[in-house]
């Protein structure tokens, strides 16, 4: 499929039938790929579906139409504050492969990039082999596996955690590059045998 450019916006409140339009159908299209589920969100009022944009939402456009979604969640721990986490992604199934995804992942690292984000991370379906691969072409590392990490619709599915370096120390792509020296390695007490 040839590339094409979306037009990649940032959802406000007065957006919220867009959002509340692409957001259903990534539930109802792909009820693997997420952890809500349709039934979650379809009774949602609208000052409950604003609440949900007061975290960055970017939709991507085509035509007029919108055809993708990806959120940013937030850290507010002050420790934690150079971390987000990506939500939500979605692009309908005939755009995939187009450029859609890349767009919006391009929108919100600038988005994330300019409020001082330094790590982007997300758990993934561990069977979707497609979305793992264009998270790694991207730069994003698998760290971890949480097993079992999806139940429901009578299947259980891991989920794979991956995290993507935007800024030094590490650079992008790179994870952990530093060595730590000895003499500042924590040290934690030994764990008491079972007696």
């Amino acid at each position: 499929m040839a590339t094409v450019v979306a037009v990649i916006t940032r959802l406000s409140g007065k957006d919220v039938d867009v959002f509340r339009r692409i957001r259903l159908e990534a539930l109802s299209h792909e009820p693997f790929a997420y952890a809500s589920v349709f039934a979650d969100w379809v009774h949602l009022t609208d000052r409950q579906w604003r609440q949900h944009l007061n975290q960055p939402v970017f939709a991507a456009f085509l035509g007029g139409q919108p055809v993708g979604m990806m959120g940013l969640r937030l850290e507010r721990a002050r420790k934690m504050v150079h971390r987000a986490k990506l939500v939500s992604v979605y692009v309908r199934k005939g755009e995939r492969r187009a450029g859609v995804a890349g767009d919006l992942l391009h929108a919100v690292t600038e988005h994330a990039l300019a409020r001082g984000i330094l790590q982007l991370e997300l758990a993934v379906n561990a069977e979707n082999t497609a979305a793992i691969d264009f998270y790694a072409r991207h730069g994003f590392i698998a760290v971890g596996r949480i097993p079992d990490g999806f139940l429901g619709h009578d299947s259980r599915h891991d989920e794979l955690i991956m995290v993507r370096r935007l800024a030094p120390p590490y650079g992008p792509g790179k994870l952990l590059g530093k060595t730590v020296p000895e003499t500042q390695k924590q040290t934690f007490p030994p764990t008491p045998s079972p007696q």
